[in-house]
């Protein structure tokens, strides 16, 4: 048994026993429906992490890299506006998914596997490799190289500024946008 079912299990025994760490109810600007979206957010990311795993060794998947461990990354989305430009780590697919829940008709389940499968019907990368992105949620799409997505991020950071003093035609962003 690999160590991904051990934790799945021992998580599923704990929530059926209902024992889990007694907590207080979402303070500060998270709500109870952000909590909620934080939770899903954080199930799905793992339930893809393990279904990208099982594809891999059934030969209909290609990459098995998981977010374990970046699932935080969702609250830094529910913080931000889907109008905040955001480049993401490769492992950070709580922020997308968590994300969704800001823009309707979003399906980050389907994306992510078609992602998984290197399908040409990957909306992001037409089937070139495992990335994380959406135009819809002004997430750039984005390769696994360890930091690749910073002098992306720091020339959108920088456009936005440009486009305060000269205002393009095409602008997408508010005046007042950040990029994450």
């Amino acid at each position: 048994m690999d160590r991904s079912t051990i934790v799945h299990d021992n998580l599923l025994a704990r929530v059926a026993a209902g024992d889990l760490p007694q907590g207080s109810p979402p303070a500060g600007p998270l709500t109870a429906e952000g909590a909620a979206t934080l939770w899903q957010a954080a199930c799905l990311t793992r339930a893809l992490d393990r279904q990208s795993r099982v594809m891999q060794r059934v030969g209909q998947g290609f990459y098995t890299i998981g977010s374990s461990g970046h699932e935080g990354m969702g609250a830094v989305a529910l913080a931000l506006r889907p109008t905040d430009m955001a480049f993401l780590h490769y492992r950070d697919a709580a922020f997308q998914i968590a994300r969704t829940s800001q823009i309707p008709g979003q399906n980050p389940t389907w994306d992510m596997l078609l992602s998984f499968a290197s399908s040409s019907e990957d909306p992001i990368s037409g089937g070139r490799h495992k990335v994380l992105g959406s135009k819809a949620l002004n997430i750039p799409s984005q390769t696994s190289t360890i930091a690749s997505h910073l002098p992306k991020a720091v020339g959108a950071a920088d456009a936005i500024g440009a486009a305060r003093r000269h205002r393009p035609k095409h602008a997408e962003l508010p005046d007042d946008a950040i990029v994450m």
